[in-house]
């Protein structure tokens, strides 16, 4: 298969692209894209999101075990959160 018909059968499949936070008992607060959720489990209801292994995201859902996530609604939402930046400095640790 040629490198074109590929990265066109590749894009056919659906993803989600989802917001996932964390904040530890000192407020410090991770924030990550992910974009492999999936259902495990009705009962009890379980599910896996997968985090890099090397991200801040990853070390604070270690620490509380605990975290959120949510799919935004439209391309305007994605945008919102990522501008501007400044907003964010000094409360996320990057990885």
């Amino acid at each position: 298969m040629d490198a074109g018909m590929k990265k066109t059968a590749l894009r056919m499949i659906p993803y989600g692209l989802y917001i996932l936070t964390a904040k530890t008992g000192d407020d410090r607060v991770a924030a990550s894209t992910v974009n492999w959720v999936t259902q495990t489990s009705f009962d009890p209801p379980l599910i896996v999101v997968v985090v890099k292994v090397d991200s801040s995201a990853h070390d604070t859902i270690n620490e509380t075990g605990a975290y959120m996530f949510f799919k935004p609604l439209g391309k305007e939402s994605y945008s919102e959160l990522v501008k501007p930046l400044h907003r964010f400095l000094g409360r996320l640790r990057h990885s």
